[in-house]
């Protein structure tokens, strides 16, 4: 137990306080709980109530926490989210990591929620089994959010918050690659359904991304400072290797007109067009003038998908549905020439998970 010399005046007799409360005179001044944390195997201490609390509101205090204080998996990941490795952390990595806990904090389970299981009950069979219940509905899902709580321990562990990992050792489970090829007919009836909707920049975005091979977060990251006399630069993600698509018509129109739609909201809400042409976002929402994030740009698909498959079946047509990771897959296999050089891949693997169509060769002897 500790002690303090220097208890607030209206503490008569400090022999009553309850076990293991006491006073840190630090600043105001607080009242303190020691408490045994099962997680990490260590006597922490939690403050309980302010300087000016009662005898009876301490003993209150130290009963509710008695019961409460318990490292969870949605606590741990919580503390996380405040810590200086989340701040280090790409917008869109963050993006994604917050979709996946509220998936694993949210899981049912035979005892209740996942997120509210106490974390010294965490086992290797604990995260294997969640990895596992996952796959049943997506693998690739699966394996996203087997990511984040793998980041978490491995964090936690590092800040002697958990005694150890759980997670470690756990493997990804394996995903066949998505060879899905989106035909012209569902591009362009879902490209019609996109210039219907209130979300102005979807077309725009459908077409750069074509064009150029992008994925959905290279084309939030457009600005004008991309543009260039022979085309349009592209920085690409996840190792792939920059390049500069060169201008054509069709290019050229999406480009164009996407920036008169973007001058045109930026000018009704009265906000200036930033000098500098690299801290200009191409995209911008109608809403904030701010630049589209990659989570906004994936509701609007979603919501645009949900009403062209609606459309689809009142006007008794075929439309399969595509992602919009799907439009780089179209476009790196309409490409004619050095595919690999087009995309921005490194290597022939990387390149033939895009090229899904089977080549059309001649026969022996011709």
């Amino acid at each position: 137990m500790r002690f303090s010399d220097n208890f607030p005046s209206h503490i008569k007799d400090p022999s009553k306080l309850p076990c293991r409360a006491w006073f840190n005179k630090s600043g105001a001044g607080k009242w303190m709980l020691d408490y045994y944390d099962a997680a990490s195997g260590k006597w922490r201490a939690k403050r309980i109530a302010g300087p000016l609390a009662s005898m009876t509101e301490i003993w209150a205090a130290c009963e509710a926490q008695e019961v409460k204080i318990e490292t969870t998996f949605k606590s741990l990941s919580l503390d996380f989210q405040k810590s200086l490795s989340w701040r280090d952390l790409s917008r869109l990595t963050q993006d994604d990591y917050l979709g996946c806990h509220e998936k694993i904090i949210k899981c049912n389970t035979a005892t209740g929620l996942f997120g509210d299981q106490p974390i010294y009950k965490w086992t290797v069979g604990t995260v294997r089994n969640y990895r596992d219940l996952r796959a049943e509905e997506s693998r690739s899902r699966a394996n996203k959010e087997l990511s984040y709580i793998k980041r978490v321990f491995s964090w936690a562990y590092e800040y002697e918050k958990v005694k150890n990992n759980p997670a470690k050792g756990i493997k990804k489970l394996t995903v066949a690659a998505r060879k899905h090829y989106a035909e012209d007919n569902d591009y362009n009836f879902l490209l019609q359904v996109a210039k219907e909707s209130n979300y102005w920049y979807m077309p725009f975005a459908m077409e750069i991304a074509y064009l150029c091979r992008m994925r959905l977060a290279e084309v939030v990251d457009l600005r004008d400072g991309d543009e260039r006399p022979e085309g349009l630069y592209i920085r690409r993600r996840k190792g792939s290797k920059d390049n500069i698509t060169e201008w054509s018509p069709r290019l050229e129109q999406a480009w164009e007109s996407a920036k008169e739609m973007r001058n045109k909201i930026l000018e009704k809400k009265r906000i200036p067009v930033h000098f500098k042409p690299e801290e200009r976002p191409l995209f911008i929402s109608e809403r904030t003038g701010e630049r589209i994030v990659a989570s906004s740009l994936k509701t609007a698909k979603s919501r645009i998908d949900q009403r062209a498959i609606k459309k689809a079946n009142e006007l008794g047509v075929e439309f399969n549905h595509f992602t919009f990771h799907d439009l780089k897959r179209k476009g790196v296999t309409d490409t004619t020439g050095n595919k690999q050089e087009a995309s921005g891949h490194r290597n022939a693997s990387m390149l033939n998970i895009y090229d899904v169509k089977p080549s059309l060769v001649k026969p022996a002897g011709e």
